[in-house]
């Protein structure tokens, strides 16, 4: 019979990798480099000379630029603050304005109130006057109606007495 072999435990699933460490530099450094010193790495010189002498080039001329960027940002700002005193000056007057016109709208909007409150009552007068005004109206009219009547009867009564009394009866 063939003799099965044994397998460690540890040999068993999936592999495993060690937490030894390893002294493989894993970071990636990306390099910005001008067309001259391309050509110089094309050229066969080492890569950590040029950037070298580029950052000794760099040393140098900071010192420049960043007093010369320093004066640009200093006049920058001071432009800015003129730009920001008179936007703040104009916004004030225009607040001021737009203010003014919210108290004129308002005074006028209180006065209109008013006067359409005196012209409800004045409404209110007149109809209240036109009722009585028809009320009287029809009083009138009852009144000339009866009058009407009674002309009638007075007419035809005086026309039957001067008939009777021309003519005789």
């Amino acid at each position: 019979m063939a003799n099965l072999t044994k397998i460690s435990p540890s040999r068993k699933g999936p592999p495993r990798f060690g937490n030894r460490p390893h002294n493989i530099d894993t970071t990636v450094r990306t390099y910005q480099l001008t067309p001259e010193q391309l050509e110089r790495l094309r050229a066969g010189e080492n890569l950590d000379d040029i950037l070298k002498e580029a950052k000794e080039m760099e040393q140098q001329k900071p010192k420049v630029i960043a007093y010369a960027k320093y004066e640009e940002v200093v006049a920058e700002r001071d432009e800015l603050k003129k730009q920001l005193e008179e936007l703040q000056a104009n916004m004030e007057k225009e607040v001021g304005h737009w203010k003014e016109l919210f108290e004129t709208a308002m005074s006028d909007k209180e006065r209109l109130q008013k006067e359409n409150l005196i012209l409800e009552n004045e409404v209110q007068r007149l109809k209240e006057l036109v009722d009585e005004l028809r009320e009287r109206s029809d009083r009138y009219m009852d009144d000339w109606t009866d009058m009407t009547r009674e002309l009638r009867a007075l007419r035809l009564y005086t026309l039957q007495k001067l008939q009777k009394d021309v003519y005789g009866a």
